[in-house]
């Protein structure tokens, strides 16, 4: 059960994240209040995502493939939000 959670936290968090980022190229590049509190909301919960599917990988009723998928899922939305809040603090 932990997987699958882990594997639906990562890919909601990755469509947050994809969505806001599409939203801000479409605003010419100026990042709303509100699209960076999404952003932040989708770290905490791939944070919380890559811990459950660390963890799902010792669950002998987990499937391989969703715990594999939700520390891919969740380390994509964590590498990209550290990316955006460094790039973030530059300008």
């Amino acid at each position: 059960m932990p997987a699958l959670v882990s594997c639906l936290l990562g890919l909601i968090s990755l469509v947050s994240t994809a969505l806001m980022i599409f939203e801000t190229y479409e605003n010419g590049g100026v990042a709303q209040v509100r699209c960076g509190a999404v952003v932040f909301i989708c770290l905490i919960f791939s944070l919380a995502g890559l811990i459950l599917a660390i963890y799902s990988f010792s669950d002998q009723d987990s499937y391989l493939i969703t715990s594999v998928l939700g520390v891919i899922f969740n380390g994509v939305v964590l590498t990209v939000c550290f990316v955006l809040m460094y790039l973030g603090m530059l300008v």
